[in-house]
C-alpha cells in the first residue's frame, strides 16, 4: 500500500530545473575566463538583455527570468544566486540599462573558434549576435527542418511562418490557392469567397472525374445525394448565421457612424476649449506682472499710511505695546526676539527715527533685562541734516498707576559710531541701552508697568538739551494736553530752577 506525500508549503514556488529550460545568454570562447559578473545566474552565459533582481541585486538574462515566471505556479521564483535563494516576482525587478552599456563594451571571441575549421571573430559584445546570425545557423525546426542562427529566431519561426501552421482548402484551385493558418481555416471555411464555391460545387458547376462501372455510379450517386442533403442542410443553417452576422455588421457600422459623429462634435468642442484656454493663459501671464505690481504698490501705500498714521513729529513718540504677554513669549521662545516702534521724526524735515525694544533682553542681557535700542532710519530730508547726529536719547517706561514711579534711562550718542552717521543703508546699526529694566520685575503679577496686557514707553530727542533735574517733571506732564501748552510749561519749570539756583 503506498501513500502520497504531502505537499510542502514551499512547493509551491518551485519551478522546473534550470536544465529544462532554453539557455538565452550568449556562448563565447572561453566562457570559464569570463567575470562571474557578466554571466546570467540561471543560465550561467552571458547576459542578453539584463534583469536586475531589487531584493538582492543579482542579474540574468531577459529570456531566462521570463521562462521561469511563466512556468512558476504563483508567479514568484527563487534566485539561484551563491547563499541567495531570495524568493521574488516582477514587480521586485528592473531593466538595468547602466549594466547593459557596460556590458555592450565587453570584448568576446566567438564561441566557434575552436571548431575545424575555426572562426577568428573577436568583437564588443554588441555586435556579437550580428555576427552570429550572419556566420553561424544552428538551430533548425524539427517540423520543416529549415535552419535559424538563434533560439529566438527559431521561436518565431514556429509561432508565425512554419509550413506545419498551414494547410490548403479543399475547394483549391475554386477557392483559393493560397495556403491559410490552421487557426485560420474555420473562419476561411464560413467565409463568403468559400460559401459561393462550395454552393457552386453543390450544384454541379465543377466537372467531376469521369467513372465508368454503372453500379458504382449508382451508388457514388446515391451517396452524392445523400451528401449533397447534408451538406445543403449544413450550408442553409450557415447562411442563416452569416445572414446574421451580416445584420450584426450593419447595426455595428451604423452604431460606429453615430459614435464617429459624437466624437467629431466632442473633438470639435475639446478643441475650442482648449484654444479658450490657452487664450486665458496668455491673459493671466500678461496680467501677472501688472497685478504684482499692483500689490506692491499696494503694500507700500499700506506701509506708508501706517507709518503715518499718528506720526510724532516733535522729537518724542509714546509707545503703546498691545500683547504683552504674547510678545514677551515671543521674544522668549526667539519666535520674535524683538519688537519696532512706529517711525518718528525730530520735525517735520528733521531725523527719521524709531526704537527696537527686546522684551527678553539681547547679548549680555539676555534672559536677565528688557533691553531697548534707538535707531536712525534714512529719511527724505537727511541731506539737510546736521551730521552726526549728536541729541542725548531718553526712554521712559511709565507707572500707569499714577504713582509717578516711572522707569527713565537716557544715554548721549558717541559721534564716532557708525551708528549715529548719516544712514547710508535702510536704517543704522542699533544703540541703546541693553540693561533697561529687569525682567522679574516686568514679570511680576500686578506691577505697576503692565495693565491690561499694555504697557507705555516713550522715547524723547532731548533737542533742547534739558537739564537732567527737569526730566521727571516732563515725563510727569499730562500727555492730553496740546504740545505748545506741554512747552510752555516745560519752559516755565526751567525758569523757575534757574532762579532757585541764582
Amino acid at each position: 500500500m503506498t501513500t502520497s506525500k504531502p505537499l510542502k508549503a514551499d512547493d509551491q514556488t518551485k519551478t522546473p530545473s534550470s536544465s529544462e529550460f532554453v539557455s538565452y545568454g550568449y556562448s563565447v570562447y572561453e566562457m570559464e575566463k569570463v567575470l562571474g559578473k557578466w554571466k546570467c545566474v540561471f543560465c550561467s552565459s552571458i547576459i542578453k538583455e539584463p534583469v536586475q533582481f531589487v531584493e538582492c541585486g543579482d542579474r540574468s538574462c531577459r529570456g531566462c527570468y521570463e521562462s521561469r515566471l511563466a512556468a512558476s505556479p504563483n508567479g514568484k521564483i527563487i534566485c539561484p544566486g551563491q547563499d541567495c535563494n531570495v524568493e521574488f516576482d516582477k514587480t521586485q525587478t528592473m531593466n538595468d540599462r547602466a549594466f547593459k552599456r557596460e556590458l555592450d563594451k565587453l570584448e568576446v571571441t566567438c564561441v566557434h573558434k575552436g571548431d575545424h575549421p575555426s572562426c577568428l571573430w573577436s568583437g564588443p559584445l554588441y555586435t556579437y549576435q550580428e555576427h552570429l546570425d550572419a556566420n553561424h545557423i544552428h538551430f533548425t525546426c524539427d517540423e520543416c527542418q529549415e535552419s535559424f542562427s538563434t533560439v529566438l529566431a527559431l521561436k518565431e519561426h514556429r509561432e508565425k511562418s512554419c509550413p506545419s501552421l498551414f494547410q490548403r482548402c479543399p475547394l483549391a484551385p475554386y477557392c483559393s490557392n493560397e495556403m491559410i493558418r490552421n487557426d485560420e481555416f474555420d473562419a476561411h471555411l464560413l467565409s463568403e469567397k468559400h460559401q459561393e464555391a462550395l454552393a457552386l460545387a453543390l450544384i454541379g458547376k465543377y466537372n467531376a472525374p469521369e467513372t465508368h462501372d454503372q453500379e458504382q455510379d449508382m451508388d457514388t450517386t446515391s451517396a452524392y445525394n445523400e451528401q449533397e442533403k447534408e451538406t445543403s442542410e449544413k450550408l442553409s443553417e450557415l447562411a442563416d448565421k452569416v445572414q446574421q452576422l451580416n445584420d450584426d455588421t450593419i447595426k455595428l457600422s451604423q452604431d460606429f457612424v453615430k459614435v464617429n459623429e459624437l466624437y467629431q462634435v466632442a473633438s470639435q468642442e475639446v478643441t475650442f476649449l482648449q484654444a479658450a484656454c490657452t487664450e486665458r493663459n496668455i491673459i493671466m501671464s500678461n496680467l501677472q506682472p501688472k497685478q504684482d505690481a499692483i500689490q506692491k504698490d499696494i503694500e507700500q501705500i499700506r506701509q506708508h499710511l501706517e507709518e503715518n498714521q499718528q506720526t510724532s513729529i516733535d522729537g518724542t513718540l509714546t509707545w503703546r505695546i498691545e500683547r504683552v504677554a504674547e510678545k514677551m513669549a515671543d521674544a522668549q521662545s526667539e519666535r520674535q526676539p524683538s519688537i519696532y516702534s512706529p517711525m518718528f521724526y525730530s520735525s517735520a524735515h528733521g531725523y527719521k527715527m524709531r526704537a527696537r525694544l527686546y522684551l527678553h533682553g539681547d547679548g549680555n542681557a539676555r534672559r536677565t533685562h528688557m533691553s531697548v535700542f534707538f535707531l536712525l532710519v534714512k529719511g527724505e530730508y537727511d541731506p539737510l541734516l546736521t551730521w552726526p547726529f549728536s541729541h542725548k536719547v531718553t526712554f521712559c517706561l511709565f507707572d500707569q498707576t499714577g504713582a509717578g514711579r516711572h522707569i527713565i534711562d537716557s544715554f548721549r550718542p558717541d559721534v564716532k559710531s557708525s551708528s549715529f552717521q548719516r544712514p547710508v543703508n535702510d536704517t543704522n546699526i542699533a544703540s541703546g541701552i541693553p540693561k533697561f529694566f529687569p525682567l522679574p520685575m516686568i514679570q511680576q503679577d500686578d506691577n505697576p508697568y503692565v495693565r491690561d496686557d499694555t504697557m507705555f514707553l516713550k522715547i524723547m530727542i532731548d533737542i533742547h538739551e534739558t537739564p537732567k533735574a527737569v526730566l521727571p517733571f516732563v515725563l510727569n506732564l499730562n500727555p492730553g494736553l496740546p504740545n505748545h501748552v506741554q512747552h510752555y510749561l516745560i519752559n516755565q519749570e526751567k525758569i523757575k530752577r534757574q532762579q532757585q539756583q541764582s
